[in-house]
């Protein structure tokens, strides 16, 4: 009767326990029942001889007449820390951390004076949080020497360190000798094409507009290399700032009814740390965002065995990110290898409302528990986000290259010519105002079968609608749609015109079902067995911004008919307008672009997960739990692992034909398009299992340790660029998730001070007293190395070209270092107009591993019986250990290969210290 007294207090003293910062308030039952429940219990143990000391046995009945809370302050600074590695490696000396948190958090009964006196029916919980933090984060960059901006590449070398050619375009000419019976190559060239003399372009041929731009292009200010790579490092503070404010007010309406109304107000700053400082910055904006949530439940108990619960919540978000000085947009440049200037999306503004309606029953039946629910949700986005509308210029090697011939031109040279190998703008003449509504309602039956057997069902039907535009301003390509510019299928059709309805895309009705059952085998009940089946399938996403409204507004796009010939555009003769005015509603307006593809045909992601686990207590102290999982699905996205418009690599064996732009067209199946932008496309299927295991072990000495241990393998032929879009049981790989990941959690309290084993009382006891050491190591290995070939001359036919194996050549090394993580002797670029034969992810070779190890120290100083003071002091990575970053995974030819490869440069991490102060009442 005791412990069965104790089992049914214990739910409400851990849902009465303080909530830390930073936690979201929850509903919670009356403050005075957890305090009233609390008090009994601490009267029945004591009169059970289970508690020292005096327990005022009226305090159960007295009325709540105070209020309890507490206030907290967490401290960084550099001034604590360790220097970053990354910061050391280059040089440095200082860390860059400044961060501030804090806050308090407030709960008790509503008085208000003269008016409202303390009760037992109405409470409140009031939370607030503020973070001020300057981060430093480091770059490590290659970007153009000082000759190599006036034009000189004399001194530019490949990855081999070989002098790298840099050919006149302006001196193109037909090769009379050229035999086309025979491969292209330095015998056997279709044109030639002179080198700028002494490798380096006269100062009258430079573009004016590149050469202005550069006055916004960082200098080289490290020569960490090889060679002239590397040569650009800064360390530069990452702002944010945030400050939160949760308010709960919980009223008993009668012993039947409780009422809770909560609200949420947020506001904050976020400004990325800036590769270099000027306008030209490739990394994000600042954002300022800003929250306001609202919610209502109220609870009705029927009986003890039933109750019904209805929620409504309410959230809004906004943001606004972007330059206020009224510069203007800078343009975005591309020109890989080398650091970039301009950024995507520089100003945009977006704003998000969810309102989710829903109302569940529990009802307990004799063996059964059965809860049945349903919900309604609707999301409303708003977004204003042009992607680049100072426009987008992509330059590459070439028009700087010898036609046909790999390792030559650069593509900065290109860029100080002006010579543009695509270019994008676009114009957005009004924000997009999305909808999406989804529901659900399913039922979930728990079965005591026997003592010890519980089976479970569960059944949702959930509605997803796709999102549909305010004012119908949402368009696609439908693939069965005749285009009369074109005379083939593919054109552009637009929401609520010629028979499409306003979402474009079908609703999916999903039935998802689950089954577990739990079964405790032996006597001992504590031992568990545990099956479960899941069948889940995935809704709309609700994708925000000016994707899907070509024709309203405009992505213009201008490429290269040859990009070893002709330029898309010369940047001193700008972009020229939009030919057709907006709104162009023509089903051929998204001709000649990257257009915008919705999946029209109604597939909905799915999966199926299956799971065993087993729990048993080795002692009354130690614990263990073992589990294992499998999982396939299909249908999966595969946006970037997707392309309906893709050439057929038999076409590889025309091989320097590709290079014509108008070729590529007729091996298309939809000519008339460049490629697809894809957004919710679904084609890809993954299958993975996982096996986990924990051991934990609580000591009534104070002392408690977790240890767990998952292994997880998973495969996919979807998840990236593939090679061969069309036969996709030949792209599975390896999935990029680490296999292996361990971690330890420990809490020790000190046996010393009252209620301890030594040194109870004195002052040897109460200043040793109250102290606390825990701690989490965690460990988890590398994820597949994604090895890539350094020069894809495949025309375009291959967007991502692997790499391929050298027969009998391990790819494995005796001891890893970072001078030589894996053999890349084992791997060669593979000949022009070939794709590789080693699979997207290597099947065996693994980045490095990472390993992090943090340590905390508490102290509490008790004050009186409701007061006290907590000093917490965290050390986050105490050893100071430093994680390699990743290997250069970029492989050569055996003519020029990239000497780099297999190499690390460079780790990261470093030890940092936090100071808290904590004060309860």
């Amino acid at each position: 009767m005791t412990f069965r007294y104790i089992l049914l207090l214990a739910p409400l003293l851990a849902w009465g326990q303080a909530a830390q910062p930073g936690d979201a308030p929850q509903p919670q039952p009356s403050a005075e029942l957890l305090r009233r429940a609390i008090e009994s219990f601490k009267v029945r143990t004591g009169d059970l001889g289970m508690r020292s000391g005096i327990v005022d046995k009226a305090a159960a009945k007295r009325p709540p007449t105070r209020w309890h809370g507490r206030i907290f302050w967490n401290l960084r600074n550099d001034v604590l820390d360790a220097v970053p590695h990354e910061v050391t490696q280059t040089g440095g000396n200082k860390g860059i951390l400044r961060r501030n948190q804090y806050g308090f958090s407030l709960s008790g009964p509503v008085i208000i004076p003269r008016l409202l006196r303390a009760s037992h029916r109405t409470f409140f919980t009031v939370t607030f949080e503020g973070v001020r933090e300057n981060q430093g984060r480091s770059f490590l960059e290659t970007i153009a020497t000082l000759a190599e901006r006036t034009g000189d590449f004399s001194q530019t070398v490949d990855t081999a360190g070989a002098l790298l050619p840099i050919f006149d375009p302006q001196s193109t000419r037909a090769n009379p000798e050229f035999d086309p019976s025979r491969r292209i190559s330095l015998l056997n060239l279709q044109y030639l094409r002179d080198t700028f003399p002494g490798n380096r372009i006269p100062s009258n041929r430079l573009d004016p507009v590149a050469s202005g731009e550069l006055a916004h292009y960082p200098r080289p200010n490290a020569a960490i290399g090889p060679y002239f790579r590397n040569n650009y490092t800064n360390y530069t503070p990452e702002r944010n700032e945030a400050d939160g404010l949760r308010a709960l007010l919980d009223h008993t309406v009668s012993d039947r009814q409780r009422v809770s109304v909560g609200i949420s107000i947020s506001n904050g700053f976020l400004g990325p740390a800036q590769v270099y400082d000027s306008a030209a910055s490739p990394s994000r904006p600042g954002r300022r965002e800003r929250a306001r949530g609202a919610s209502l439940r109220h609870t009705f108990t029927f009986s003890p065995n039933s109750v019904n619960s209805f929620q409504v919540e309410a959230e809004t978000e906004s943001s606004r990110a972007g330059d206020a000085s009224g510069a203007g947009p800078f343009p975005r440049y591309s020109f890989s290898p080398y650091l970039g200037m301009g950024r995507r999306e520089p100003a945009s503004r977006s704003s998000r409302t969810d309102v989710e309606i829903e109302n569940g029953f529990s009802l307990r039946r004799g063996a059964h528990r059965v809860r049945v629910g349903g919900a309604v949700e609707w999301d409303v986005n708003n977004d204003y986000e042009p992607e680049y509308p100072a426009g987008f210029f992509l330059f590459s090697r070439g028009l700087t290259s010898l036609p046909g011939i790999v390792n030559t031109g650069h593509s900065f040279a290109t860029f100080l010519l002006g010579m543009v190998d695509g270019a994008e703008k676009t114009f957005v003449g009004h924000p997009s105002y999305w909808r999406q509504l989804e529901w659900r309602v399913g039922a979930q039956d728990e079965w005591q079968v026997r003592p010890g057997l519980t089976v479970s069902f569960g059944a949702l039907l959930e509605a997803s609608l796709a999102r549909a535009e305010k004012y119908d301003r949402q368009s696609t390509v439908d693939l069965a749609a005749p285009n009369p510019a074109a005379g083939r299928p593919g054109a552009l059709v637009f929401a609520n015109r010629n028979g499409y309805g306003r979402r474009l895309q079908p609703a999916w009705y999903m039935f998802q079902q689950s089954v577990g059952l739990a079964w405790s085998p032996f006597a001992d009940s504590r031992t568990v067995l545990r099956l479960g089946m899941e069948r889940s399938m995935e809704g709309h996403d609700s994708q925000g911004g000016q994707w899907g409204t070509q024709g309203f507004n405009a992505i213009a796009t201008y490429f290269t008919q040859n990009p070893q010939l002709a330029p898309a555009a010369v940047l001193r003769h700008g972009l020229p307008p939009l030919s057709t005015p907006l709104p162009d509603l023509r089903p051929e307006a998204a001709n000649d672009t990257d257009a915008h593809l919705l999946d029209l045909s109604g597939r909905a992601p799915a999966s199926h997960s299956y799971t065993l686990s087993l729990e048993h207590p080795l002692s009354r102290t130690l614990v263990v739990r073992a589990g294992a999982g499998f999982t396939h699905g299909w249908n999966r996205g595969a946006d970037d692992g997707a392309n309906p418009n893709a050439i057929p690599l038999e076409a590889l064996q025309y091989r320097d034909m590709l290079y014509s732009e108008a070729f590529n067209r007729s091996l298309r199946p939809y000519p008339q398009y460049r490629r697809f932008s894809l957004n919710e496309f679904y084609v890809g299927s993954e299958r993975g299992g996982s096996f986990d295991l924990s051991v934990g072990k609580r000591t009534p000495q104070g002392l408690s340790l977790q240890f767990q241990y998952e292994f997880s393998r998973r495969m996919d032929n979807y998840d990236g660029e593939l090679q061969d879009y069309y036969h996709r049981e030949k792209e599975w790989a390896l999935s990029d998730i680490s296999p292996h990941r361990v971690s330890v959690q420990y809490m020790y309290e000190l046996p010393f001070g009252p209620g301890k084993s030594l040194w109870t009382t004195g002052w040897a006891g109460t200043i040793l007293g109250g102290w606390a050491i825990s701690g989490t190591s965690t460990y988890s290995s590398g994820e597949p190395l994604e090895l890539r070939a350094r020069f894809n001359n495949t025309g375009g036919v291959v967007r991502d070209l692997y790499v391929n194996a050298v027969d009998g050549v391990s790819a494995h090394v005796p001891q890893r270092g970072p001078e030589r993580w894996f053999n890349a002797n084992a791997f060669v670029n593979p000949p022009d107009f070939t794709i590789g034969n080693v699979s997207r992810r290597h099947p065996s070779l693994r980045g490095p591993s990472r390993q992090n190890h943090d340590l905390g120290l508490a102290k509490r100083f008790r004050l009186s019986a409701e007061r006290e003071v907590e000093f917490v002091g965290t050390a986050l990575n105490f050893l100071n250990h430093a994680n390699w970053n990743q290997p250069d995974v970029e492989i050569g030819s055996l003519a020029s290969p990239n000497t780099n490869a297999g190499r690390i440069i460079g780790s990261r991490g470093g030890r940092i210290m936090q100071l808290g102060l904590r004060f309860s009442f």
